[in-house]
C-alpha cells in the first residue's frame, strides 16, 4: 500500500487538511509535541480499519462539531483505490471503497458497513493488527524483544504471528475430548443399567400371570356383596326417608325459636327509645327559650362582624397613606443630600482643573524636541525598509550553510565510525588468525578422537560378546548340576539301579557310580566358576570403555561449535583483503570531508552571496541599536503630547463645572421648600385627617364584640337540642305503634311452637318402629369399598407389569443406539484428544515458530549485513541441550535464544555498544514486520517510524538517518515522526504539522 493523497475533515486535532504524498519517498513529519502528528497515521488507519488509539468512537470528531470525515486514496498492486469513512457524533458512520479508473471512480463497496471493511481486507491482505506490527513501528518493541527471556520471546513471536487462535482450538478440541470422554463413561453406565433391567424380563412376565389370577378371584367376590348391599340400602332408605323429615322439622322449631328471640330484642330497645324521647319531650320550654336568645346574639354578631371590617379596611388605608408620607419625605431629603454633595465635588474639581491649566508653559520645549526626534525616526524606519530583506535573505542562507556543514560532518562521522569499526577488525586480523590455526588443530585432534573412540566401540561389542557366551555356558552347566544333583538323589534311595543299564547296583557299584558322579559335578561347578571370573574381568573392562567413550563424547561435544567457528574466520579472513581496500577509499574521502569543513569550502555559490549580501548591508550604514534608543527616547517624550491634551480637556470641563454650578444651588433651594409643605398642606396629610374622622364615626368596640362571641359559643348546643326536640316530637307517637305490633307478632310464633313440638313427637315415635341398618351397611360398603381397592391395585400392577415389558422392549432398541453412540463418542475422544495435541504449543504452533525463525534470520541478516558492512549476524536457537539434573527424558529444551556474531566471534547482547545494538534491534524489528507482512500475503511498501528517536543522542539520530538511506530502495514510502529540530533538519522533504487556534495545520517542504 502506497499513499496517495489524504483529506481530513473534523478529525482530531485537525478542522479541514490535505495532505498530498505524490513524490514523496522518504519524509519526516515533525511538529511540536501535541500538534497532531501522530493524528496524521490514526487517521490512515481509521479511514481503511476504523480503528484509532481512542477509548471512545466519538472522541475522533473534532472538539465542538458534530461529524467526521476522512478521505484517503493510495496505490495498491498498480491499482488506485479511495476509501471515504464518515461518522456522525452518537450515532452511525458510512464507509466507501471505490477504485480509480479511466472512467472515474467504481463502488467497490458491500451491502453495509461490515461487508464494505471485509472487501478492504481482502483486497490489502492485512488487518489493522497485522499493519501496526509490520509497517507500523512503534518505539520500544525491538528492544523489548531483545531484552527478554529465551521463552518470552516465543511468547511475543507467538503474539505476532496470532498462534493464540490454534491455542483456542487446543483449549476447544480438550473441552470437547472430555465432552466425550465423560459422555462414554455415562453412556457405559446407562448400558450396564439397561442390561440389568433386561434381565429382570422373565420374572416380570411371571408375575404378570399370577396378578391376573389374582384379579378374576377379587372381582367373583366383589359381585357377591354387591347384590347384598343391594338388599340392605332399600331397607335402610325407608328408615332414611323419616331421619329427614325429623331433621326437617327439628330445623322448624328451631327457626320458631330464634324468632322469638329476635322480637323480643327488638321489643326491649324500642322501650328505651321511647323513655329517651320522653326525657327530650319533658325539657321542651328551656330549650325553646335558650335557642330564640342564641339567634338574637348570631345576628348581633353579623353586625358587629360588619363594622370590624368597615373599621380594618380604614386603619389599613390609613397606615398606607402614612407610609407614602414617609417615603416621599425620605426621598425630598436624600435629594437634598445627594444634591449638596455634587455641589461639594463640582467645587473641588474646580480647584482641581486650575491646578492642571496652570502648568500649560512648561511643556513647549518637550514638544519641539518630540517633533524632531519623529523626523529622525521616519528617516531609520525606511532604512530598516530596505535593509530587512536582506537580512532575511541573509539569514536564509546562513542556515543552508548550516544544513550542509551539519550535512557533510554527519557524513564524516558516519565515515569515521566506519574507519574505527574497519581498523578494529583488521587488528583483529592477527588474533583471528592464531585462534583460526588453533581451531584448526582442536578440530584435527577432536577427529582422531572420534577414530579412537570407534575402536573403543568396536572393543566394547568385543567384550559384550564374550559377557553373552559366558552367560550362556553358566546356563548350560547349571543345567547339568541340577541332573547330577537328581542322579544323587535316585542313587541315595533303596534299592538303587544304574541310570545307565536300570540293573540293580551292589554297594561297590553304587559307591563307585556315586564317587564319579560327584567329581563330574565339582568339575562342572569349576567350568561355572571360570566362566564367571571371565564375564566379571569382561565387564570391568567394559565399564572402563564406556568411561572413556563418555569422556570422549564430551570432548566431541564442542565439535559443532567449533566447526561454526571455524567457518566463520574462515570467511572473515577471506574478507580481509576487501575490507582493506574499504578502509583505504574510506581515509581518502575523511581527508576531503576534513578540508571542506576546516577551509569553508563547501556550497561555493551560497558563499559568494552571502558575501554579496553582506556588502549591500554595510552600504546602507544602518545601526539597529541606535535605531531602538531613538524608539525609547521617543516613547518617553510621548507623555508631553498625553499632558497636552490633559490640559485641553481641563480647560474645556471648567467651563462645563461654572455653567452647572447656579443650577445645582437653585435646585437644592426648590427641595427645601417642598419638604415644608409635604408636611403640613400636602394631600396626603389632608387624606389620612379625613380617614381618622370616619374611624371615630364607626364607633367599633372590639371587647363588646368579643363578649357577644363568647355568649353564641356557650349557647351553641341548644342548636342541636331543638332539632331533636322536633324530631322527638314526630317519632313518639311512631314508636307506640311500633310496640304494639311487635306484642301482636310474639304471641303468633309462640302458637306455631306449640305446634311444631306435636309434630315432632309423632316422627320420634314411627322411628322407634323401624330398624336401623347403618352399621350393617357400611360394614358391606368399606368390604365392597377393600374388594374394588384390591382390584384396582392388581389393575394398576397389571398396567404396570405391561408398561416394564413394553419398556424393556423399548430398552432393547435403546441399548442398540447407545452402543451406536458410544463407539461414536469413543471415536470422537480419540479425535480429539490427538487434536488437542496437533493444537498445542509443541504441535503445530512450534512447527510454525521453527519455519518461520529460518525466514526471519534470513531476513534480519540481509538486513544486518547491509547496516554494518557484513560486520555483524543474528542466528535463532530454538532448542539446545538440558543439564544433567534435568528428570525429563528428552536430551534437548525448548528456548529462542538469539546469538550475534562479529568479527571477533560470539558475544551476548548486552556487550554491544549502543549503536550496534540499535542495528541489531532495528534489524530483527525490520524483519519481523515483513515476514508478518508476508504471511498476510501483502508485500511492505509502506514503512511508518512514529518517534522513537528522542531517546537517541545526535550519534544515535545519525545512525538511524544511516539506517533508513541503507534501506530507502526497499521502499516506496518510509515516513519519519518525530519532534526533534536536529532529526528533522537531515530531511529534504518535511510535513511540518503546528497548532492553531481554529486547529492543526499541515505544511509541505520539499
Amino acid at each position: 500500500m502506497i499513499p496517495r493523497q489524504l483529506t481530513l475533515q473534523n478529525f482530531l486535532s485537525y478542522r479541514q487538511a490535505k495532505l498530498d504524498f505524490s513524490g514523496l519517498h522518504t519524509a519526516c513529519i515533525c511538529g511540536a509535541n501535541g500538534a497532531g502528528k501522530s493524528s496524521l497515521l490514526e487517521a490512515i488507519t481509521w479511514a481503511i480499519w476504523g480503528k484509532t488509539r481512542t477509548a471512545s468512537e466519538d472522541d475522533i470528531i473534532h472538539l465542538g462539531e458534530k461529524n467526521t470525515r476522512v478521505d484517503f486514496e493510495f496505490i495498491y498492486d498498480e491499482e488506485y483505490y479511495r476509501v471515504i469513512r464518515t461518522r456522525q457524533k452518537k450515532g452511525g458512520g458510512t464507509l466507501d471503497f471505490q477504485i480509480i479508473n479511466s472512467n472515474g471512480y467504481k463502488s467497490l463497496s458491500g451491502k453495509n458497513l461490515s461487508d464494505t471493511q471485509k472487501e478492504i481486507i481482502k483486497c490489502l491482505k492485512i488487518d489493522y493488527d497485522t499493519f501496526t506490527n509490520s509497517a507500523y513501528l512503534r518505539q520500544g518493541r525491538a528492544d523489548e524483544f531483545m531484552l527478554r527471556k529465551p521463552a518470552e520471546r516465543k511468547k511475543i513471536l507467538a503474539d505476532l504471528l496470532k498462534l493464540d487462535q490454534y491455542e483456542k482450538l487446543a483449549e476447544e478440541s480438550k473441552d470437547l475430548a472430555k465432552q466425550y470422554k465423560i459422555r462414554s463413561e455415562d453412556i457405559t453406565q446407562q448400558l450396564e443399567d439397561v442390561n440389568n433391567k433386561l434381565e429382570e424380563k422373565e420374572a416380570i412376565k411371571l408375575e404378570l400371570d399370577n396378578t391376573n389370577k389374582d384379579l378374576e378371584y377379587c372381582k367373583s367376590l366383589e359381585q357377591q356383596k354387591i347384590i347384598k348391599l343391594e338388599d340392605i340400602k332399600s331397607l335402610h332408605n325407608q328408615r332414611k326417608t323419616w331421619e329427614e323429615r325429623l331433621n326437617w322439622q327439628t330445623n322448624q322449631l328451631d327457626k320458631i325459636f330464634d324468632k322469638i328471640q329476635q322480637l323480643e330484642t327488638e321489643k326491649s330497645i324500642l322501650e328505651k327509645d321511647i323513655d329517651n324521647l320522653s326525657a327530650i319531650l319533658e325539657q321542651e320550654e328551656k330549650t325553646l327559650s335558650n335557642y330564640y336568645e342564641l339567634n338574637k346574639l348570631i345576628e348581633k354578631d353579623k353586625e358587629l362582624t360588619q363594622k370590624f371590617a368597615m373599621y380594618q379596611q380604614l386603619l389599613e388605608t390609613k397606615q398606607k397613606l402614612e407610609q407614602q408620607l414617609r417615603e416621599e419625605t425620605n426621598s425630598l431629603i436624600l435629594s437634598i443630600q445627594r444634591e449638596k454633595t455634587n455641589l461639594e465635588n463640582l467645587l473641588k474639581q474646580e480647584k482641581d482643573l486650575e491646578k492642571i491649566i496652570s502648568k500649560n508653559d512648561d511643556l513647549t520645549a518637550d514638544l519641539e524636541k518630540l517633533n524632531s526626534l519623529r523626523e529622525r525616526l521616519n528617516e531609520l524606519d525606511n532604512i530598516q525598509l530596505k535593509i530587512t530583506p536582506y537580512l532575511q535573505q541573509q539569514q536564509t542562507i546562513k542556515t543552508e550553510l548550516e544544513k550542509e556543514k551539519a550535512r557533510l560532518q554527519a557524513k564524516l562521522e558516519q565515515l569515521q565510525e566506519k574507519e574505527v569499526n574497519l581498523q578494529v577488525t583488521l587488528a583483529q586480523v592477527p588474533l583471528k588468525r592464531q585462534e583460526f590455526f588453533s581451531l584448526q588443530k582442536q578440530l584435527k585432534k577432536l577427529e582422531d578422537a572420534k577414530n579412537y573412540q570407534k575402536r573403543i566401540q568396536e572393543k566394547a561389542e568385543e567384550k559384550k560378546s564374550l559377557i553373552q557366551q559366558s552367560i550362556l555356558q553358566q546356563e548350560s552347566l547349571a543345567r547339568e548340576i541340577i541332573k547330577l544333583n537328581n542322579k544323587l538323589e535316585m542313587l541315595n534311595k533303596d534299592h538303587a539301579i544304574c541310570p545307565l543299564c536300570e540293573s540293580t547296583l551292589d554297594e561297590n557299584h553304587l559307591h563307585h557310580v556315586i564317587t564319579k558322579t560327584q567329581e563330574e559335578q565339582k568339575q562342572i561347578e569349576s567350568d561355572s566358576w571360570h566362566y564367571e571370573t571371565e564375564k566379571v574381568n569382561c565387564e570391568r573392562e567394559l565399564e572402563k570403555l564406556r568411561v572413556e567413550y563418555r569422556k570422549l563424547n564430551d570432548e566431541l561435544a564442542h565439535e559443532n561449535s567449533l566447526k561454526q567457528d571455524y567457518a566463520k574466520l574462515e570467511n572473515q579472513l577471506d574478507l580481509t583483503e576487501d575490507i582493506y581496500n574499504q578502509s583505504v577509499e574510506i581515509e581518502q574521502k575523511i581527508a576531503e570531508l576534513i578540508f571542506l569543513l576546516d577551509n569553508e569550502n563547501y556550497a561555493q555559490s551560497l558563499q559568494l552571496e552571502l558575501t554579496n549580501l553582506e556588502q549591500k548591508i554595510l552600504n546602507l550604514n544602518y545601526n539597529e541599536k541606535t535605531h531602538a534608543l531613538l524608539r525609547q527616547e521617543e516613547a518617553n517624550l510621548r507623555k508631553v503630547e498625553y499632558h497636552q491634551l490633559k490640559i485641553k480637556d481641563a480647560e474645556k470641563e471648567l467651563n462645563k463645572l461654572l455653567k452647572k454650578k447656579p443650577l445645582l444651588e437653585s435646585q437644592i433651594q426648590q427641595l427645601e421648600i417642598d419638604l415644608q409643605k409635604l408636611s403640613t398642606n400636602s394631600s396626603l396629610q389632608l387624606e389620612i385627617n379625613e380617614i381618622k374622622n370616619q374611624i371615630k364615626t364607626i364607633d367599633y368596640d372590639h371587647k363588646y364584640h368579643n363578649n357577644v362571641r363568647e355568649n353564641i359559643q356557650q349557647l351553641q348546643s341548644y342548636q342541636n337540642q331543638y332539632v331533636e326536640l322536633q324530631q322527638a316530637q314526630k317519632q313518639y307517637p311512631q314508636y307506640q305503634e311500633k310496640l304494639s305490633q311487635l306484642i301482636n307478632n310474639i304471641n303468633n310464633y309462640q302458637q306455631e311452637k306449640i305446634t311444631a313440638e306435636v309434630e315432632l313427637n309423632t316422627i320420634n315415635y314411627q322411628l322407634s318402629q323401624l330398624i336401623d341398618y347403618t352399621v350393617e351397611l357400611n360394614n358391606l360398603t368399606h368390604q365392597c369399598f377393600q374388594y374394588r381397592e384390591n382390584i384396582n391395585d392388581l389393575l394398576r400392577k397389571k398396567g404396570g407389569l405391561e408398561q416394564s415389558l413394553a419398556h424393556l422392549k423399548d430398552r432393547e432398541n435403546e441399548k442398540i443406539k447407545l452402543e451406536n453412540t458410544l463407539q461414536e463418542c469413543q471415536k470422537n475422544y480419540r479425535i480429539y484428544q490427538e487434536l488437542t495435541i496437533a493444537f498445542g504449543k509443541n504441535g503445530i504452533q512450534s512447527l510454525m515458530i521453527e519455519n518461520v525463525l529460518p525466514e526471519i534470520q534470513t531476513e534480519a541478516n540481509n538486513i544486518l549485513s547491509r547496516l554494518t558492512n557484513s560486520q555483524l549476524s543474528v542466528e535463532f536457537l530454538t532448542q539446545k541441550p538440558k543439564s544433567s539434573r534435568s528428570k525429563s527424558s528428552s536430551v534437548f529444551k525448548d528456548t529462542l535464544e538469539i546469538i550475534i556474531s562479529d568479527a571477533q566471534g560470539t558475544r551476548s547482547y548486552e556487550t554491544y555498544s549502543g549503536g550496534e545494538a540499535f542495528r541489531i534491534n532495528f534489524s530483527i524489528r525490520l524483519a519481523l514486520s515483513r515476514i508478518l507482512a508476508q504471511r498476510s500475503g501483502t508485500a511492505l511498501q509502506l514503512l511508518i517510524i512514529d518517534e522513537g528517536f528522542g531517546t537517541q543522542d545526535s550519534e544515535g539520530c545519525d545512525r538511524l538517518i544511516a539506517a533508513l538511506n541503507a534501506i530507502a530502495e526497499d521502499f516506496s514510502c518510509i515516513l519519519t515522526v518525530t519532534h526533534m529540530p536536529q532529526f528533522k533538519e537531515a530531511f529534504q522533504t518535511r510535513i511540518e504539522v503546528y497548532k492553531t487556534e481554529t486547529g492543526s495545520k499541515i505544511q509541505l517542504s520539499i
